[in-house]
């Protein structure tokens, strides 16, 4: 007889838990869905108020409004620090950009065989690139006559 008897208390129990979570859940349900047309109404005159609140845009820079006491010194600070933390993001931006170039050209180097690209395009230095100007006796054809006229030089000489 003992047995049934704490056998039904503890089916008692869970049902009691079960029906008071249910319960709490459709209390909370129902505050919820009676609470809906007055959160409503309260944001719509949130955004009339925060509308009329802000000032006339004539201009399409943007308009800040200060909430609560602030003074110009405070907004200067602020400004000033975000000013300096962008250049400060700015330089060390460059800063990493220049040391992966010199990283990557130090890694490439060693691997380039400069005289194998002398060879290829002709050019042992710029010394000998410049001693011999293709351009230092230039002549114009004329178009109706193919006689060549000398053209003078940067000089003063003719060619």
């Amino acid at each position: 007889m003992r047995s049934s008897h704490v056998h039904h208390k503890e089916e008692r129990s869970v049902i009691d838990t079960i029906g008071g979570i249910f319960g709490s859940i459709g209390r909370t349900t129902v505050r919820f869905v009676k609470n809906i047309p007055n959160r409503i109404v309260n944001f719509i005159k949130r955004k009339i108020n925060d509308y009329k609140r802000k000032p006339k845009r004539t201009e399409m820079n943007k308009v800040y409004v200060l909430v609560g006491y602030t003074t110009k010194r405070s907004i200067d600070a602020r400004y000033n620090a975000e000013r300096n933390l962008m250049i400060l993001r700015r330089g060390l931006l460059l800063i990493i950009f220049v040391l992966l170039l010199v990283i990557t050209i130090n890694a490439v180097i060693p691997y380039v065989d400069v005289e194998q690209y002398s060879q290829m395009f002709g050019i042992g230095d710029v010394d000998s690139l410049t001693e011999e100007d293709p351009f230092e006796n230039v002549t114009v054809a004329t178009v109706g006559n193919s006689t060549q006229e000398p053209v003078e030089n940067a000089t003063g000489e003719t060619a």
